[in-house]
């Protein structure tokens, strides 16, 4: 009987030890093989990285790049903005080449403070350009928006135009002109879910574009003001001045200049006089470079009425591309309160 219970206790030991044995070798494998997922989820990760930053090296674009700080150092002013956009590009180009690029990072959003005509969506323009030369922006495409494509007209409806505009823009810009007509207009107002579903977008989506909002400078300090999340989300402020007279007189002539036309003496006189007329007399809502284009088009339009009562078979190039004193006429009179409107302001 003795020796029964001790061949039982015996059987119960080596029982206890296999068991523990097999629990050792269970834990062990487990360990084994969370160690080699650990590390294929490493390899896999570096790989992963090894495909994006190539991806990004096949994107960039030195041409589109080049092009894009030209067309930027070519506009008049702008030293500051120009002097940072310069400072970028050679902080992105240096990760790039050290391939340690932050794609969310490297998305900065921006504020665009100045009067209409100052060149904010040009620059918006370019700045997208650059971004796609660098390979940050897939597309490098502007989406334009005001308050009626973000803001819509009945309750729920606003967050789901506003996210279907920005998620247009991915890739690329959402420039917001006036951005500031989001905010104001009472306490149930619709701009305010705009606002919080524009913040979110940014947020959630780091990375896979840029913002850029525009407008009146004491406006749009009122507008990143209204939601205590708005000025944190944007990276830079840019103030754009209004142009002086020769700048204005300069932008006129390189306008005709682009049409491929001609100013005689007097018509180029007549323009100048009348242009800083316009500067020296500007209101609040002054126009800058964009009056000066409303100048160019009437003239144009001036040309050709003039041209159209010439026979075609008697119309020779010279006529074509010159400006004569009879296309400006209009302008002549500086000082003239009730001439027909073109859509300037006094």
């Amino acid at each position: 009987m003795g020796v029964f219970w001790i061949v039982m206790s015996t059987i119960g030991v080596i029982s206890s030890l296999v068991l523990v044995f097999l629990g050792a070798l269970f834990i062990f494998e487990w360990l084994k093989q969370r160690k080699a997922d650990r590390l294929e989820n490493e390899r896999y990760a570096k790989e992963l990285e090894a495909s994006l930053q190539e991806e990004v090296k096949q994107q960039y674009d030195e041409n589109i790049l080049n092009d894009a700080l030209q067309r930027l150092n070519a506009l008049e002013g702008l030293s500051m903005l120009k002097a940072e956009v310069d400072e970028w590009v050679k902080l992105i180009r240096y990760d790039l080449e050290e391939e340690q690029l932050d794609h969310q990072k490297a998305a900065l959003h921006m504020v665009f403070l100045g009067n209409p005509g100052t060149g904010k969506t040009t620059v918006a323009r370019i700045i997208a350009d650059i971004y796609k030369g660098l390979g940050i922006l897939e597309k490098g495409h502007l989406v334009e928006a005001d308050r009626s494509a973000l803001v819509a007209q009945y309750i729920g409806h606003t967050a789901v135009q506003t996210k279907a505009k920005i998620e247009s823009a991915f890739g690329g810009i959402l420039f917001i002109d006036e951005a500031y007509n989001l905010v104001g207009r009472g306490h149930q107002d619709f701009g305010i879910e705009a606002i919080d579903t524009l913040l979110k977008m940014m947020e959630d989506h780091r990375g896979k574009f840029i913002v850029i909002v525009a407008g009146y400078e004491q406006e749009m300090m009122g507008f990143l003001a209204s939601n205590p999340g708005l000025k944190s989300r944007f990276d830079k402020v840019f103030q754009f001045q209004d142009h002086g007279t020769e700048e204005l007189i300069k932008v006129c002539l390189e306008q005709f200049e682009k049409e491929q036309k001609i100013l005689s003496q007097e018509a180029e006189a007549i323009l100048t006089a009348y242009v800083s007329h316009l500067s020296e007399h500007r209101s609040k809502g002054f126009g800058n470079a964009r009056e000066i284009r409303k100048i160019t088009a009437e003239v144009l339009k001036n040309q050709k009425l003039r041209l159209f009562e010439i026979p075609k078979e008697q119309r020779t190039s010279e006529q074509k591309s010159s400006i004569t004193l009879e296309d400006v006429l209009e302008f002549k009179e500086v000082e003239v309160k009730y001439r027909k409107q073109i859509g300037y302001e006094y």
